[in-house]
């Protein structure tokens, strides 16, 4: 079952909006026909919940909302082609309404279920103090861009991080003044970098950005602007915090997401022992 509705969801996903839809509508058609073809005796009411579902989940509440419209009025036209015979008109009335108001709550608290599935597929995915990617996010994201370099034999680049003296402003000044250092930092090169790039908090001080299609010479252009952008927004804070950097352009890619993370997090130990405040560059041929 399991593995049924997993080819299921991967089938939609892959459709485009306006594909959904058309299967969407052909269903309720279909299923006007059945309502209409098996007689007033056989409900199958309950089967229209199945485009509204995937209207809800795969394009919208308001495309739920919409095909749940559209399912109750084929369903009434369907069942009074077929003869069906009621006592008075009032209680077909009152089954169209039943049937909406219950089909409309169905596709309303099917959409707050996937507001509250994605929002918790986010926070696992986010940093919670920064809002930008966490290390589980930049391993799993990294992995696919090395599958890509390694298709299309593009060189990248990493850059290690971290902020010399951090631990200093935690003990002198606290800890918010820490994580608001933190916050400033990711904000400032979110807003620096390319929308291609991959941007993560691997903890602590530690940050980490991988550029795509990223040649040496445009890895360090990008690194000094972000150097400058974050040494400027630092400075105004009041402390003495300083960022070391390692930087490695791979023109032939590792092996695996921690081989990459390990040469440039010793290429920043090695520009933390030149005296801190510096940035080394290495390229792997």
């Amino acid at each position: 079952m399991r593995h049924f509705l997993n080819r299921f969801h991967q089938f939609f996903i892959r459709l485009g909006y306006a594909t959904v839809l058309i299967i969407v509508s052909l269903l309720v058609i279909l299923l006007g026909y059945l309502d209409y073809a098996t007689g007033v005796e056989l409900s199958t009411s309950f089967l229209y919940l199945i485009p509204i579902f995937i209207a809800t989940w795969y394009l919208s509440l308001r495309a739920g909302y919409f095909t749940t419209a559209i399912s109750i009025t084929v369903w009434a036209v369907a069942n009074f082609l077929a003869g069906e015979e009621l006592s008075s008109e009032i209680i077909r009335y009152w089954n169209v309404s039943v049937r909406m108001v219950t089909f409309f709550v169905f596709a309303w608290l099917l959409n707050e279920l996937k507001l509250a599935l994605q929002n918790e597929s986010d926070l696992a995915r986010k940093d919670s103090l920064t809002g930008i990617k966490n290390h589980r996010e930049f391993y799993i994201k990294a992995e696919l861009e090395l599958s890509y370099a390694r298709r299309t034999r593009q060189p990248f680049s990493i850059a290690y991080f971290d902020l010399d003296s951090f631990k200093q402003v935690n003990d002198k000044q606290g800890h918010q003044a820490g994580d608001q250092m933190l916050q400033t930092v990711a904000y400032t090169v979110s807003n620096i970098i390319r929308k291609s790039d991959l941007f993560a908090r691997l903890g602590g001080d530690e940050f980490a950005l991988y550029l795509p299609n990223t040649a040496q010479e445009e890895a360090r252009r990008a690194v000094e602007k972000i150097e400058k952008k974050i040494t400027h927004e630092i400075s105004a804070l009041g402390t003495p915090v300083t960022l070391s950097m390692g930087v490695v352009t791979f023109y032939s890619p590792p092996n695996t997401v921690d081989e990459m993370i390990d040469k440039a997090d010793a290429l920043m130990y090695q520009a933390k022992s030149a005296g801190k405040g510096k940035s080394l560059y290495s390229v792997v041929k």
